[in-house]
């Protein structure tokens, strides 16, 4: 197995293909973002690896997700880099539609100092998710890698990816 090759394979795809203007995308990551609902969450730490599908909100460049709990803290503890994944439901060939996320997450405790004005900025109700003692994740994404197959309709090529930071 040519591992390099197959890791290489969009890289070389992606150098002649045709992008969309870096506003354009990022309004349209935006609307896809705020249209959908959950995510994957992927975190690791050496040879544990965690992937966990998590309600969340999106905000500005951020993912503002709510979680009661779980292994995910073990990886999130020693290693902040993370991915994301959200998807909108597949109806078949040329419906495909997706963001891959790589970020930085910040792990907010309910005793955290401000963890209900974080909440609240998210368009939470803080003060009740404190009550229930949950944990907000807020992922700051570095990179969106967008699949959307009804871009060529448009003249692009159906992957864009947009830096952040």
């Amino acid at each position: 197995m040519d591992y390099k090759a197959a890791a290489d394979f969009w890289l070389k795809k992606d150098k002649d293909a045709v992008k969309m203007p870096p506003d354009a995308l990022a309004k349209e990551l935006d609307a896809f973002l705020k249209e959908q609902k959950v995510c994957t969450l992927a975190a690791a730490d050496g040879d544990f690896i965690r992937c966990t599908p998590l309600t969340y909100a999106y905000l500005d460049g951020k993912f503002y997700i709510f979680s009661e709990g779980g292994l995910k803290f073990r990886a999130l503890e020693k290693n902040k880099n993370v991915a994301l994944e959200v998807h909108a439901e597949y109806h078949g060939v040329g419906s495909a539609k997706s963001v891959q996320v790589t970020g930085v997450a910040e792990v907010i405790g309910a005793d955290d100092r401000d963890f209900v004005a974080r909440a609240d900025a998210a368009g939470m109700n803080g003060a009740s998710l404190k009550k229930m003692g949950l944990v907000l994740i807020v992922v700051t994404a570095e990179r969106l890698e967008y699949l959307n197959s009804t871009l060529r309709e448009r003249g692009y090529c159906p992957r864009q990816s947009l830096a952040l930071s």
